[in-house]
């Protein structure tokens, strides 16, 4: 795999990609938009074809799901990578034993601007986060434990905070 497809799928683990863990040596990466970002989700799918890693289905499937809190329906955009060995690595530094994601402890030295680019990005496409009026942004962690944000903090600032 090479670096700017690793970087893109660091970006985007950190915000709303799925990744998970298929017997004993392969792992996938599953992307999901809604219907209104095809432009952000086609570029993925672009990239990630691009990057040699062999979809799944070729193409972007949509789907709905009921949302019964609001009585709503939601249609949304996905596509999903085959299971493979070379994402095995990725699933094992971003998934506990349970499959559960988290925030491994050498991020810093998987943060690069590329990545930090894509995480953004998921921001900019779904509810990760929110761009500040004011400038900034905001980077949305509510699924991270405290102790998981204080090692992402500590990496975009040692990363990004140049002086």
């Amino acid at each position: 795999m090479n670096k700017a497809l690793k970087d893109m799928l660091i970006g985007v683990i950190l915000g709303d990609a799925h990744i998970g863990r298929t017997g004993l040596d392969k792992a996938f990466i599953s992307f999901e938009q809604s219907k209104n970002k095809l432009n952000y989700i086609s570029h993925l799918h672009s990239l990630v074809k691009e990057g040699g890693l062999p979809l799944l289905d070729d193409s972007i499937k949509e789907y709905s799901r009921e949302d019964l809190r609001y009585n709503k329906t939601n249609y949304s955009l996905h596509f999903r990578t085959k299971s493979l060995e070379v994402l095995r690595p990725l699933a094992d530094q971003f998934l506990d034993p349970s499959g559960k994601k988290f925030i491994p402890t050498n991020i810093a030295e998987l943060l690069t601007p590329r990545s930090l680019a894509f995480w953004i990005m998921v921001l900019r496409s779904a509810a990760d986060g929110q761009q500040v009026k004011r400038g900034g942004v905001t980077l949305c962690t509510d699924s991270f434990k405290t102790d998981e944000i204080k090692i992402l903090r500590d990496a975009l600032k040692s990363n990004f905070n140049h002086s």
